[in-house]
């Protein structure tokens, strides 16, 4: 019986050096064949592959930070519901996405430094019902910080281009008071004094994509 490889990335090389990985594959023994059934750049285009009639994936790859920040977590979720298994593949190593990954349902979490062939064997595990986390990366998940959540990382983001709370209340359609609510506990949650101090704890989290 074939696994069936989805992979969901911005980057299209992602997805091309996955699919170069299985076509030069030759599994041993009673090994699973892996088959690439497609790939998607953006969230939406993630649902449609988890819609798919036919050629649904079993499994699917997919980065945390796609279009806007960390939602490649709406995709790792929407395939739980869907009952795909889904394994972050990330340049994003921190724990609290970890921690955020596990908690909306990842059945696994790789660098994207990871081999190929470690990658391969991940998938073959996922599909059996197993997981793809180190215990050291669980430990790490279970006592990390909880990252924002969506409206947070959009106040997180008009932050970090400069917006004051009035026009960030004015682009969100909330009041200046809420925004600087959303400030207060961000900065308690995470021990940040400054917006600048914010907007850089974020990138390096990976929970906003870098302005260029």
């Amino acid at each position: 019986m074939e696994i069936a490889l989805a992979v969901v990335d911005d980057h299209p090389a992602i997805a091309l050096a996955i699919e170069a990985a299985i076509a030069a594959e030759r599994p041993h023994g009673d090994e699973q064949t892996i088959r690439f059934v497609g790939s998607a750049r953006a969230v939406e285009q993630a649902r449609e592959l988890l819609r798919r009639p036919n050629d649904r994936p079993d499994v699917l790859l997919c980065d945390i930070q796609l279009e806007a920040g960390i939602d490649g977590l709406d995709v790792v979720e929407a395939a739980q519901r869907e009952g795909v298994r889904a394994i972050v593949l990330t340049s994003f190593d921190r724990s609290s996405l970890m921690r955020a990954a596990f908690e909306r349902g990842a059945s696994g979490f790789l660098d994207k430094k990871t081999d190929p062939a470690e990658i391969l064997a991940a998938v073959r595990a996922v599909a059996a019902g197993g997981t793809a986390f180190s215990a050291a990366s669980l430990d790490a998940a279970r006592s990390a910080a909880r990252p924002p959540s969506g409206r947070e990382i959009e106040v997180i983001r008009l932050v970090q281009g400069g917006s004051t709370s009035d026009e960030i209340g004015g682009r969100l359609g909330i009041s200046t008071r809420t925004v600087e609510s959303h400030l207060r506990r961000l900065f308690d949650r995470y021990g940040v004094v400054s917006r600048a101090e914010l907007a850089v704890l974020a990138l390096s989290e990976g929970w906003v994509e870098t302005r260029g």
